[in-house]
């Protein structure tokens, strides 16, 4: 009998296998696939970020690195890195002091290795949460290379957001592969006290919530780990039998705890009118958006200007796209939903609301693009996901790939950037008014002798801060150096006026007058520095000699 025919223009299911094509060669391609889109991008990811190795210490590398090396637990969980707390870095600089891994080239290869590792990871998530293969590929190459990953990766201290990222994707790893507390339906009638005591509940909540806080203390962002637990949690509750709920709770209940020890006081305080909150949240909105889209000028110590009313239109926008997506994914919570809402909770702490500076909020605010690190794994999954609905699985990967190839160059030039720490600060400075790269780029100058760049340098600095005494100081420093002392006097007298607890203004203004032949004005200035800090060596040294030049 003649086999029956399709009907013409009939389709075959996609559930019925190929007659043309063995089923085992489907499965078997299909794991390759999957195995090529886990290690693929993990491995662009470590080779791409190889040049990083020989860096050089900048900024607050040359700060904390050191003081890791003497440091104890009790002391990184209290000490204040700024107003934040973010002990993880300070125990993993720590640990690789204790290993013997304490080479400029083992920190940048730890931080190499993170990055790699959040690329797996992400890979790993998106498998999980039954995303096709092509779609987990694409996303995870281009959370793999896009250049506004190099501030975290090419910068030591970028490790923050390295650390965060690691513990919240193994959170919501958990969560999303954690086995369901029953195992048949008909387990489901138990009562619910039963489900949550289980031992296999408890341990999977006890683990994710101890990833949960991990997080949190790696960098404030972490915070979002316990919420985005949740919002796996309302995806998973699709499946049956539901998940345990004890996961989602153990998660939220970290991420409250966290924020007691990592938020300072005045994080969600402060004078700041809501109009200004607003202006800032559209300025970060509109530069954060450039950064992802065209990623140029990329440098530390981002400062932008605050734009005017029309940012405030754009942050009310956005607010509300962003409750819009999130009234639907609670209502009907699907994959591109799960991406967009966890993209904006990501996205909340550096969105500018609550300005890093509230000082200078009316001016400028802080707009890194290590901000973005962790943000860009839910946004580069939904863009994957785009691709792969509107054109197809071949030119989802062959998108990335693209965008890889595209975006190389510039991560390769921009760990060039940090081979000198002075060629770090010139960088900043090209793009970004930043007091701190002033501060430090004069700093080298004076320390190298090239005192009328020096001068240049911090005349620039107090231009742009008037009432930093440290500024000023150095500024008066530098001119005595060339030989201009009236000018060097003037400044370190607003110097003392601004900051009259500096032990070290009030020595080096010693040093002026000593040097003028005003011995009794030296000494007074040395005594006013001891009576501050009376350990201050150079101010006991100065006073020793000048006891034998000038003996009262």
């Amino acid at each position: 009998m003649d086999r029956p025919q399709d009907a013409p223009g009939a389709r075959r299911s996609q559930d019925a296998p190929d007659a043309r094509r063995p089923e085992g060669a489907s499965v078997t391609r299909n794991r390759w696939a999957q195995r090529c889109a886990l290690l693929l991008p993990a491995v662009v990811a470590a080779a791409l970020y190889l040049p990083s190795l020989p860096g050089a210490l900048v900024w607050d590398d040359e700060l904390h690195i050191p003081l890791a090396r003497e440091m104890t637990v009790a002391l990184a969980f209290g000490n204040a890195g700024g107003e934040y707390r973010r002990p993880m870095v300070l125990l993993s600089y720590m640990a690789q002091w204790e290993c013997g891994l304490a080479s400029n080239e083992a920190f940048h290869g730890v931080n190499l290795v993170l990055h790699a590792t959040n690329t797996l990871l992400l890979a790993l998530l998106l498998l999980a949460l039954e995303l096709p293969a092509a779609v987990v590929g694409g996303a995870a190459m281009m959370f793999a290379v896009h250049p506004v990953q190099s501030g975290s990766v090419a910068y030591i201290s970028g490790r923050t957001d390295l650390l965060a990222a690691v513990f919240t994707l193994m959170a919501l790893l958990l969560a999303a592969w954690f086995p369901h507390a029953a195992s048949a339906r008909d387990v489901r009638a138990r009562p619910l006290p039963d489900r949550l005591l289980s031992a296999r509940s408890a341990a999977g909540a006890l683990a994710c919530a101890s990833l949960v806080a991990l997080a949190a203390l790696s960098k404030e962002i972490g915070l979002a780990a316990g919420p985005l637990v949740a919002l796996v949690y309302r995806y998973q509750l699709r499946k049956e039998p539901p998940p345990s709920p004890l996961l989602p709770i153990a998660a939220l209940l970290a991420s409250a705890s966290c924020a007691l020890v990592v938020l300072p006081p005045a994080a969600l305080t402060g004078n700041l009118s809501l109009a200004l909150r607003l202006r800032a949240a559209g300025t970060a909105a509109a530069t954060f958006a450039q950064l992802l889209v065209w990623p140029s000028g990329l440098h530390l110590d981002r400062l932008t200007a605050t734009a005017g009313p029309h940012s405030i239109a754009v942050a009310i926008m956005l607010a509300g796209i962003a409750c819009a997506a999130w009234v639907r994914f609670l209502r009907t919570p699907t994959l591109p939903g799960l991406a967009l809402v966890s993209a904006t909770l990501l996205y909340l702490p550096g969105s500018g609301f609550v300005p890093v500076s509230p000082a200078i909020a009316e001016r400028l605010i802080f707009t890194p693009e290590q901000f973005l690190y962790l943000p860009l794994a839910p946004l580069s999954a939904l863009l994957a996901a785009a691709l792969h609905r509107y054109v197809g699985c071949r030119a989802t990967v062959a998108g990335a790939c693209l965008l890889a190839v595209l975006w190389a160059p510039s991560v390769l030039a921009r760990q060039r950037e940090f081979t000198t720490a002075e060629q770090v600060y010139r960088t900043t400075l090209a793009h970004s008014p930043s007091p701190r790269a002033c501060f430090n780029l004069g700093r080298l100058q004076l320390e190298h002798r090239r005192y009328e760049e020096a001068a240049s340098t911090y005349e620039r600095c107090v231009d742009w801060s008037p009432h930093d005494a440290g500024a000023r100081g150095q500024l008066a420093t530098a001119l005595q150096k060339l030989g201009r002392s009236a000018e060097a006097r003037a400044n370190y007298q607003r110097a003392t006026e601004l900051d009259e607890r500096s032990a070290l203004l009030w020595s080096n203004f010693a040093t002026l007058d000593a040097n003028e032949g005003r011995y009794d004005e030296a000494r007074a200035k040395w005594e006013r520095a001891l009576s501050i800090d009376p350990s201050f060596a150079p101010a006991q040294d100065a006073l020793s000699k000048l006891r034998k030049i000038s003996p009262r």
